[in-house]
């Protein structure tokens, strides 16, 4: 018997590894092009290594319940397509016995996916945050992203495209306290130099074209003055609005403890604790689902017969899909205040009563 559990475990891990690995490696790659575009602007090939390794529990999150139920699919259809749960069984080897390797892993699987659902994904997230808003106060030039509109203290800054340190098709415009625009300087071509001591990015403008307007007089067309110079010098400063900026702990960033803390104070002051409330059921959910994953799919693996294993892993992505989709229903409500907590409790418990059922009748065949 510690042969024949050994002999379907290593086949049960081996398949779970490498689809944890490749699952995880695409879901990573979907980062790969903001990462290549963050390395372009400047930023450092350590805070880039930094990033993915913040990112690789947070994927984890979602890729071990995929990658129990693929595997659990793809193994236990190869035993039934090659008759060995047949041959197991008729040498009076319970079903369960069979699958408790697989439980085994499931258990296993959850606790981790529970551990990373309420104290290592909430941190890396954090600190995934907190790495890109403080690397904009290290090298302030990744600020400079070209197609957006940054704001820096009295101006908002828009260009068009980058090239190291040469931007193209410059726009600033001036604000005044309350906002307003006074000042638009455009300019096709400029260089962007550096200042740390200062904290100060210094813009060389070519062929720049200032207008500016009276702030008392809004509207006023003829106070409009327009200069045109061949060459200005423009100085930001930076370091006094990149340093006062908070880094928000959102929901997503808290561990457990934070959460069950904030539900507290928020039930003592009368704040809808809804949002919290769904978040923590949704984590407990997804902590839970690589069991539910592997209830739902050992029974359809088994059922598949030698020209079905795909339509077996077909139906059980397809149940996968359904179980993330109540998870988006379920956020639909979420500043509804109706509790809609239950929503992400549904698929998980009819898959893991679904799936105790369908064993149970299979065991008594």
């Amino acid at each position: 018997m510690k042969t024949l559990n050994l002999y379907i475990a290593r086949k049960l891990v081996g398949a779970t590894l490498a689809a944890i690995g490749v699952l995880t490696f695409v879901l990573l790659s979907g980062n790969l092009i903001k990462v290549f575009d963050l390395l372009a602007r400047g930023v450092s090939a350590a805070a880039l290594g930094r990033f993915i390794l913040y990112l690789l529990p947070v994927a984890l999150n979602y890729t071990l319940p995929f990658s129990l139920l693929i595997s659990s699919v793809l193994v236990f259809s190869r035993l039934s397509a090659d008759n060995e749960i047949t041959a197991m069984r008729a040498s009076g080897v319970s079903l369960w016995q069979i699958i408790s390797p697989a439980l085994l892993l499931g258990v296993v699987l959850s606790g981790l996916a529970f551990w990373l659902q309420m104290e290592v994904g909430p941190r890396c997230r954090f600190q995934m945050d907190m790495l890109l808003e403080t690397e904009g106060t290290r090298n302030p030039l990744v600020l400079l992203e070209p197609g957006r509109f940054i704001e820096l203290p009295g101006n908002v800054i828009y260009v068009g495209r980058r090239e190291g340190d040469r931007l193209y098709d410059l726009h600033v415009y001036g604000l005044s306290g309350s906002g307003k625009v006074v000042r638009d300087i455009t300019a096709h071509e400029g260089k962007v130099t550096l200042k740390e001591e200062e904290e100060t990015i210094v813009l060389e403008l070519q062929d720049a074209v200032v207008v500016a307007a009276d702030p008392n007089a809004p509207g006023d067309a003829s106070r409009l003055q327009r200069v045109a110079g061949e060459t200005l010098t423009f100085p930001l400063e930076y370091g006094r609005q990149l340093n006062r900026k908070p880094i928000a702990n959102k929901f997503r960033q808290m561990d457990a403890a934070a959460m069950l803390g904030l539900i507290h104070a928020y039930a003592e002051r009368g704040i809808d604790t809804t949002p919290l409330y769904l978040d923590l059921h949704r984590r407990f959910s997804l902590a839970l689902s690589p069991f539910a994953f592997l209830l739902l799919g050992i029974p359809i693996a088994i059922r598949a017969r030698r020209a079905e294993p795909a339509i077996g892993l077909v139906m059980a992505m397809a149940m996968a899909a359904v179980f993330y989709a109540f998870l988006m229903l379920a956020e639909q409500f979420r500043s509804v205040g109706q509790h809609p907590e239950w929503l992400v409790w549904l698929p998980n418990i009819a898959y893991q009563a679904g799936g105790l059922y369908a064993l149970a009748r299979l065991a008594r065949q």
